[in-house]
């Protein structure tokens, strides 16, 4: 299902070039699941964005995140097609995650109107779904309500539900 092979990333910056991962492998087969540990500063976050490919212009990647194919040989529109479709990253900090104008149900909307190409109303209904799933049911939380009126761990829940849809 994902395999990476020898992924390296380094950092380019104006006194000179630093690896942050280097020679990095392994294999998620179908059923499986990975869990990466590690101290503070040690790449979890840059190998996550890189697999995503959400690096900052200073850095690259060389190697293979092979996901059926090699995704870092793939064009971005190529790639768009299997970002949110395939895979999906869960940002750490929810509050950062999230539109603070957008109500959480547009948010959780948006992603299925752009991934499913379905109407608002079919959306909307399929938010509602979701957001009842990780626990925020209409009648407590509805669609409207913005995150700022959410505890973090509510927040962090839409952003689950945003990857599921």
């Amino acid at each position: 299902m994902l395999t990476i092979n020898n992924l390296t990333v380094r950092k380019f910056s104006k006194l000179g070039e630093i690896n942050i991962l280097e020679n990095l492998n392994f294999e998620v087969k179908k059923g499986q699941s990975l869990g990466v540990v590690g101290e503070s500063g040690c790449g979890k976050s840059i190998m996550a964005l890189t697999i995503m490919r959400l690096l900052p212009d200073n850095m690259k990647a060389s190697g293979e995140i092979n996901l059926e194919k090699n995704i870092l040989k793939l064009s971005e529109n190529e790639f768009c097609k299997i970002r949110g479709n395939r895979i999906g990253m869960i940002f750490q900090e929810p509050m950062n995650a999230l539109n603070p104008v957008m109500s959480i149900g547009s948010q959780v909307s948006e992603s299925l109107k752009i991934h499913k190409k379905i109407t608002n109303h079919q959306a909307e209904k399929e938010a509602s779904k979701i957001l009842e799933r990780v626990g925020l049911p209409k009648y407590k939380f509805p669609l409207s309500i913005f995150p700022h009126q959410l505890s973090g761990g509510q927040r962090q829940r839409v952003v689950v539900a945003i990857a599921i849809a």
